[in-house]
């Protein structure tokens, strides 16, 4: 590990983990955008239930996930965590999986910033400009920020997801002051657990997206052991209270045998109208604005976790050392932020040139292609979990944590995933060719790993035995 180039250590402290990580959920874009399609598609008044069960199941893989931060310490989480303990060659895998992940998530969220900003600010100006260009612009402060102290990006998004969680938060509330019936049936198995209970959970467990994050800032929290339990656990419970109130709440105004009816009739639409119906028209201007700050919030956030992640492996060895540098005075990865920032501008050039549609193209595409992604990943860290402990029998942990939870989250995660490569139609809202490449795509580069890590093996055992053991042990 470069001693002058390491990130700044203790500059973090537990809440700032927990705001990166609830930015990545976008609370509000995924209200706004995917609680509508989920009553639609999924299954109606149970999607609060769908909720609770995606929960646990992240909860279960927590006590894993944690159980392991506690002896592993490093900005490449996910990526780290399979090398220990599956190996280099599947740790490659998933940090292939891990970079098309994060690059495909934040290609699609800055894709629906465009599309948004370019109508809102044509609704309020008369000012029309193309969708790529406020994109563009919107990478360019993502990568100032990503560059820039990492507790200033911290405070920014606090900000921000203090904003967008409030909005949804007074929507909530109003309802429940509203003359209405309050109906605890979305809570009943036979109202969860209905045929289309598959898509809802999807949407679900995609609504968590990026919770990694607390392991990510490992290296640059205060006191790391605890931090990242404590984050972790914290952001998992915080995300499921909201998305568990706040649907039901919908379910509660709209009525449980009609909420799938009402919001299919215009999705895009049904939180606004529910919103200016117990709020006023006031707030869907406000609304609006609290949407671009949440589709910047979480840029940010995927923007900092996959730069840390280009910084981890040019440390590692395994792409340009340069990226490994960090700023001289922030101690931020600032090359590896320069970089991704350059190759998302380059990407957004290139999606205006073959004029891609933002939304239609783009962010489906780009979306469920990132959430098939991340799901691997924490299928593939679920794994890693058991086998790490058993080469590591000499660690104080609990058979529960070691074994159980993971070996539970790897089938869970595993259930998921196929439900998620069943319904990709549905999840990108397309029936592309390329929809159905995608997993071609996550399997060719698991492959990859694999023949990468076997030639390292082979052809240069130094670097091999230096990405196994550049992993800062707690």
């Amino acid at each position: 590990m470069n001693s002058g180039n390491n990130l700044r250590k203790g500059s973090l402290g537990l809440w700032t983990v927990i705001f990166f990580v609830v930015a990545a959920a976008s609370p509000l874009t995924a209200i706004v955008g995917a609680m509508p399609l989920n009553f639609m598609l999924g299954n109606g008044a149970g999607v609060p239930g769908s909720f609770i069960v995606a929960a646990a199941l992240l909860i279960i893989f927590s006590f894993g996930f944690v159980a392991m931060s506690k002896y592993v310490v490093n900005a490449g989480a996910f990526y780290t965590y399979i090398v220990q303990g599956l190996g280099v060659g599947a740790g490659i895998s998933g940090l292939s999986v891990a970079i098309l992940a994060y690059a495909a998530v934040q290609l699609s969220v800055t894709a629906m910033f465009g599309f948004f900003t370019e109508h809102l600010i044509f609704s309020v100006l008369n000012i029309h400009l193309p969708w790529w260009l406020y994109a563009i612009l919107m990478q360019v402060v993502v990568t100032l920020l990503g560059i820039a102290k990492v507790e200033i990006g911290g405070k920014v998004l606090g900000i921000l997801m203090l904003l967008e969680v409030g909005i949804i938060l007074l929507i909530d509330i109003a309802i429940l002051r509203t003359p209405v019936s309050l109906d605890f049936s979305s809570f009943h198995t036979h109202t969860v657990f209905t045929s289309n209970f598959g898509i809802s959970m999807v949407f679900a467990i995609c609504s968590f997206i990026g919770f990694e994050a607390a392991a990510i800032y490992s290296e640059e929290c205060v006191n790391p052991q605890k931090v990242i339990s404590k984050a972790t656990f914290t952001a998992v419970c915080l995300i499921a209270l909201f998305f568990i109130f706040s649907t039901w709440s919908f379910v509660v105004y709209s009525g449980s045998s009609h909420v799938s009816e009402i919001a299919s009739k215009d999705p895009g639409m049904y939180v606004y109208h529910v919103a200016s119906s117990v709020l006023g028209s006031w707030s869907i201007n406000v609304m609006s604005v609290l949407l671009l700050t949440s589709l910047f919030a979480a840029t940010q956030a995927f923007h900092n976790s996959l730069s840390r992640y280009m910084y981890t492996i040019s440390r590692d060895g395994l792409c340009w050392s340069k990226m490994a540098k960090t700023h001289p005075k922030h101690q931020t990865p600032y090359i590896a932020s320069t970089v991704q920032g350059s190759i998302m501008i380059f990407s957004i050039i290139m999606f205006a040139l073959i004029k891609l549609d933002p939304m239609v193209d783009i962010f489906s595409l780009c979306s469920a292609f990132g959430s098939m992604a991340i799901l691997l990943l924490q299928l593939g860290v679920s794994l890693a979990v058991i086998f790490y402990f058993r080469k590591n029998q000499h660690l104080k942990v609990s058979f529960w944590s070691s074994v159980m939870a993971p070996f539970i989250s790897t089938i869970g995660m595993a259930v998921v995933l196929y439900l998620v490569v069943s319904n990709l139609e549905v999840m990108s809202g397309s029936n592309s060719l390329l929809i159905y490449i995608m997993p071609v795509i996550l399997a060719l580069s698991i492959l990859f790993g694999l023949i990468i890590g076997a030639w390292l093996k082979n052809n240069n055992i130094a670097l091999y035995e230096n990405i196994e053991n550049l992993v800062k042990k707690a």
